[in-house]
């Protein structure tokens, strides 16, 4: 009952936000990065049901926003062009089957590119680090990834075992960061560009590892848009969730959570200022 009220009363603030804010002036030279994990059907925040993903995507076509790669989004950055008007990218994280088996047609049918993140240890067995409370729930396989970076998709880098980098060794950290990368060439012969924090938890001793590393971007789950000044490794993403409905999701694009999420940010730093006095 709680969480469904407080969907209803973000639902409301975020159509009030998009009434106050002309359409489209969120998206003028700057860019969305959008993520997802898995497209199923199956009852959970993380998994957008198929219908849903389909009504998104052709969303996005009928709407005429511009898809960049990953590739075209580190070009923008390093040369800080502004993005084109409306520009966005979609990104997957994990590596599940269900990314080959029910977004990768729906993508391909609406001619839109996507990267998937991979946490390499864990394609081609039966879990991942994420699920382990969880049965009947399948990483991508190497053949799968193969075939996914043959029809179009990016491959991007999510560590071996999807460990928060900030907690563990510095040793294991670059680790994790560099042979992602080199498992994932070994296997499909694509060097990964992109790299994505897992849980999103990182510092600054993390992101210089990814940078030092080569990586061209890394993504983040901080909710926001990408400006073109904005550093390649903190990337901003919007999180796109399963009870998101096809006018949430358009919210999400045009700003109006993001609008939100900092009036959140700016009570919290006020109660937390009240406290400290």
């Amino acid at each position: 009952m709680r969480s469904r009220l407080g969907t209803m009363l973000r639902r409301s603030a975020a159509e009030a936000s998009s009434w106050l804010q002309p359409r489209g002036v969120s998206t003028r030279g700057e860019l969305r990065i959008i993520y997802y994990h898995r497209i199923d059907n199956e009852e959970h925040r993380s998994c957008v049901s198929v219908n849903a993903f389909a009504e998104q995507m052709a969303l996005l076509r009928s709407e005429a926003w511009t898809i960049l790669t990953l590739k075209q989004v580190a070009e923008h950055l390093s040369t800080k062009k502004p993005f084109p008007d409306r520009a966005l990218a979609v990104t997957f994280d994990d590596g599940f089957e269900d990314n080959y088996t029910a977004a990768l047609p729906i993508l391909q049918k609406e001619e839109i590119p996507a990267t998937v993140f991979l946490t390499t240890d864990y394609i081609g067995t039966d879990e991942l680090p994420v699920l382990r409370d969880r049965r009947g729930i399948s990483p991508l396989n190497w053949e799968q990834v193969r075939a996914m970076a043959a029809g179009g998709v990016q491959l991007g880098a999510h560590t071996l075992t999807h460990p928060s980098l900030n907690a563990i060794s510095s040793e294991m950290m670059v680790h994790e960061i560099r042979e992602c990368r080199a498992r994932i060439q070994e296997e499909t012969g694509v060097w990964a560009e992109d790299f994505c924090y897992p849980r999103g938890h990182y510092n600054e001793a993390v992101e210089n590892a990814v940078r030092e590393a080569g990586y061209s971007t890394a993504l983040t789950t901080r909710p926001g848009i990408v400006s073109p000044d904005d550093t390649p490794f903190t990337l901003r993403r919007t999180f796109i969730a399963r009870d998101d409905r096809l006018r949430d999701f358009s919210h999400k694009l045009d700003g109006s959570y993001d609008r939100l999420h900092a009036l959140k940010q700016a009570w919290s730093r006020l109660r937390a200022s009240g406290r400290a006095k």
